[in-house]
């Protein structure tokens, strides 16, 4: 079974355009998280990786520099937007392939040592069909390491613009049990389940916290990288010019009470989960 096409529909529309425009922002906000999952996956040089969810590259540039001139990463996405940053940013490296494809249903032609993923693997529709398909295109003792966010109480850095939004417009309804999206992970036991029934053994799930970054050059910066990424930027998607300036002056009142430092963070929370086909 495929990504759903309301999952690629979005990853293709106005969320592909903020994530590229703010790619400096969130590569910055995300690296922690990055490098803890690359960490766990253990990659080493000469190895074949595929990076899914790769976005606009930042994974892929740090798998590329790991396998060296005698490995090979695949960065593969859905979102034909991020990939062209991507493909920008890796221009001229001879070990760097880039694939736009569903990551779920592609037919791998050549095994991979490790699958690996920065947040990339929430979105799927059916994640053990998924799972499974990415195990098929593993090596026998194959790994794959990811990162996935744990629940928005947990993530300052998602509860507090999410908090200051709700003010100005109303709530979504809650997502239906096991939808995909970002949170879908957030239950580790779940993680567990899926990677067991997938067909992979030796699993490991583990809390990893760490500061979001959310700007280095003051309030005005956080603001905007808060109204950018995550569900504050899904709820005012459609919201009037009103609302949204009203959301803002809000944000950057909260934002300086909290954090009254040009280095604007808030808490982040995932789980680093890796597992051996």
């Amino acid at each position: 079974m495929t990504t759903s096409s309301a999952q690629v529909d979005y990853w293709n529309g106005p969320a592909a355009e903020r994530w590229t425009r703010q790619q400096e922002a969130l590569d910055r906000a995300l690296d922690p998280f990055g490098r803890a999952m690359l960490a766990r996956a253990e990659i080493v040089a000469g190895e074949r990786v595929l990076d899914v969810g790769c976005g606009c590259g930042a994974t892929t540039l740090a798998i590329a520099d790991l396998v060296g001139s005698s490995g090979q990463v695949t960065g593969i996405d859905v979102s034909s937007m991020m990939l062209a940053r991507a493909t920008q940013r890796l221009a001229g490296r001879s070990n760097v392939s880039l694939l736009e494809a569903d990551a779920a249903s592609h037919r791998f032609l050549l095994p991979a040592d490790a699958v690996a993923s920065r947040f990339g693997v929430m979105f799927f529709d059916a994640p053990i069909d998924a799972f499974t398909n990415l195990r098929r295109a593993l090596v026998p003792g194959g790994r794959v390491a990811f990162a996935c966010w744990r629940a928005p109480s947990e993530n300052a850095w998602v509860r507090v613009p999410l908090e200051v939004t709700l003010r100005h417009v109303a709530a979504p309804p809650p997502p239906e049990k096991d939808e995909p999206g970002p949170f879908s992970f957030a239950d580790s036991r779940r993680v567990e389940d899926i990677l067991r029934a997938a067909g992979f053994g030796a699993i490991r799930v583990e809390a990893f916290d760490a500061d979001v970054v959310l700007s280095l050059d003051g309030v005005e910066g956080a603001v905007e990288f808060a109204m950018t990424a995550g569900m504050t930027a899904r709820l005012l998607a459609d919201a009037s010019p009103e609302t949204r300036s009203a959301v803002r002056d809000d944000l950057h009142r909260e934002l300086s009470r909290l954090v009254p430092s040009e280095r604007v963070t808030l808490g982040g929370a995932a789980w680093i989960a890796s597992a051996i086909a």
